[in-house]
């Protein structure tokens, strides 16, 4: 059965978020976290700041994304209009409403966004924000959004770095995979693998089958995975 698409929406404030240093692609993977039966798929990305000034890290990530970029100085001595344009530019695709947006995440700490998010809310949306850790304990963003995702969670810092690009894009599939829907057949890593990078065809690969990648990444520490008597073959555990 076809798959139901689930449209996503992020809006980044790059000032607020500047001074966290965070892969924004690992980000971006946590983003699609979704039931297995959904079809995540980005169909809004802008982020919003002064681009004068803007980090030069985050911004080659963003470029590296494909966001629509949109630049927003300051007027004189006070602070750039970003999270006015970015409010107005999401509550106006509410409206508009094609597509229409399943999910909104906003990447800020600022607490004006909780406005926003309280308003998408009240039209049936899901809206998670992407903030900084410290901001957890203020209860009127917790309050506000569906969920939150700290950017402490997606740095660089003491994580293993893999060069091969096809067990990166492994490790970023079954770390968007549901746990709780644990033990799950191997198929759904693959689909979760194609959700990231549609053009991934395992065929084309040196593993040539799904299953020899499956044992070359258990091997590796990532999963666990059992054989049951009718020959299916289930995810038991994800260790990353």
């Amino acid at each position: 059965m076809k798959k139901q698409n689930f449209n996503i929406a992020v809006y980044i404030d790059m000032e607020s978020i500047a001074s966290v240093d965070f892969l924004l692609d690992e980000v971006m993977n946590s983003l699609l976290l979704s039931d297995e039966d959904l079809n995540c798929i980005f169909v809004i990305k802008s982020a919003y700041g002064n681009q004068i000034n803007a980090k030069k890290d985050l911004k080659n990530q963003i470029v590296e994304h494909n966001f629509n970029i949109i630049d927003t100085p300051k007027i004189g001595n006070e602070k750039n209009r970003a999270d006015l344009l970015l409010s107005i530019d999401a509550f106006e695709s509410l409206y508009l409403g094609n597509p229409s947006i399943d999910r909104y995440c906003f990447f800020t700490s600022d607490s004006d966004f909780t406005v926003i998010g309280d308003k998408l809310r009240k039209y049936g949306k899901e809206v998670w924000l992407v903030c900084k850790r410290k901001d957890k304990d203020r209860a009127i963003l917790a309050k506000s959004f569906d969920n939150l995702l700290f950017l402490e969670d997606f740095t660089s810092k003491e994580k293993i770095k893999i060069e091969d690009s096809i067990e990166k894009l492994f490790v970023s599939a079954i770390k968007n995979m549901n746990q709780s829907s644990l033990p799950t057949n191997v198929s759904t890593a693959n689909s979760k693998m194609k959700e990231i990078d549609p053009s991934f065809q395992v065929s084309k690969t040196e593993y040539k089958t799904f299953m020899n990648l499956i044992k070359k990444m258990k091997s590796k520490g990532y999963i666990n995975f059992e054989t049951l008597g009718s020959g299916e073959n289930r995810i038991t555990e994800i260790n990353v």
